[in-house]
């Protein structure tokens, strides 16, 4: 189990944007030590947006030799906003309106951590992000940077390699 507490200070998301009100929040961590390594962290908004954010996880490690292992990961996400005015819904053309939302996206991640030093390991990571429902959807492709002008032609699943 792991409390922990997260303050977020937010920017503008472009040059000359508003920038939005700095967020705080809570969350605990409940995780088994058992097949699959599952973990379910919730997290709650406390200072202006109002919203829950629960992710549960599963992980395996796939040792190779004492310097580099596979970790193989997938979680999936769960958002609930309990407040109408502080988190936009994203409609079918990817717009913002002002109602409550629930989002879900799924998220698979394999890491490769080598071993440089006693205490320092580097992990390249391939990461592919998708939504798990038509609100996740939508508002993936309002809020993605990747896409045309169009909101709704913005490319919703995501690969990334770093």
């Amino acid at each position: 189990m792991t409390p922990g507490y997260i303050y977020y200070a937010l920017g503008a998301p472009y040059a000359g944007g508003t920038a939005p009100l700095d967020s705080q929040e809570v969350f605990l961590t409940l995780g088994l030590d058992t097949i699959l390594s599952p973990t379910l962290t919730a997290y709650k908004e406390i200072d202006h947006y109002h919203q829950w954010y629960f992710l549960l996880g599963v992980s395996h490690n796939i040792e190779f030799n004492k310097i580099i292992s596979l970790k193989l990961s997938a979680s999936a996400s769960y958002l609930l906003s309990t407040d109408e005015n502080t988190y936009a819904k994203y409609n079918s053309k990817a717009l913002p309106r002002r109602i409550n939302i629930i989002i879900s996206m799924m998220g698979l991640f394999p890491l490769l951590p080598i071993a440089v030093y006693k205490t320092l390991s580097v992990a390249p990571t391939i990461s592919y992000v998708f939504p798990l429902c038509d609100d996740a959807k939508y508002e993936m492709q309002g809020r993605g940077l990747q896409g045309v002008a169009n909101p709704s032609d913005r490319i919703v699943h995501t690969f990334m390699a770093e």
